[in-house]
């Protein structure tokens, strides 16, 4: 798998992309029909504290899938992005084996 990280507005972390790594591998295992992955993390001025967002773009045979979250740290938002991204997956699995009418 192909994974772009990108950091808008902040300095490059190296633990930040050790962290996105270690989730995205955690992903693949259990899709392994993603191609490649695009992360951007991005610092935005936010009056209420919630500008540190993560976004990640996921590539598979068929279908581009885009989840975006905000929080006051980028780890937090690195989670809820995962965490949405999964849930994505899975329904679009169950989907593909019911299309094939394969029973999940």
């Amino acid at each position: 798998m192909n994974v772009r990280i990108e950091y808008i507005q902040m300095p490059v972390s190296e633990s930040m992309n050790t962290k996105v790594r270690r989730k995205l591998d955690k992903l693949v295992k259990k899709f392994d029909s993603i191609v490649k992955a695009e992360v951007t993390f991005k610092q935005d001025n936010d009056p209420a504290g919630q500008g540190k967002s993560c976004a990640i773009e996921v590539h598979a045979p068929g279908a581009r899938l885009y989840v975006r979250s905000y929080s006051d740290n980028f780890e937090k938002s690195l989670n809820e992005s995962t965490r949405d991204l999964k849930r994505k997956l899975r329904k679009r699995k169950t989907a593909m084996q019911r299309h094939r009418g394969v029973t999940p």
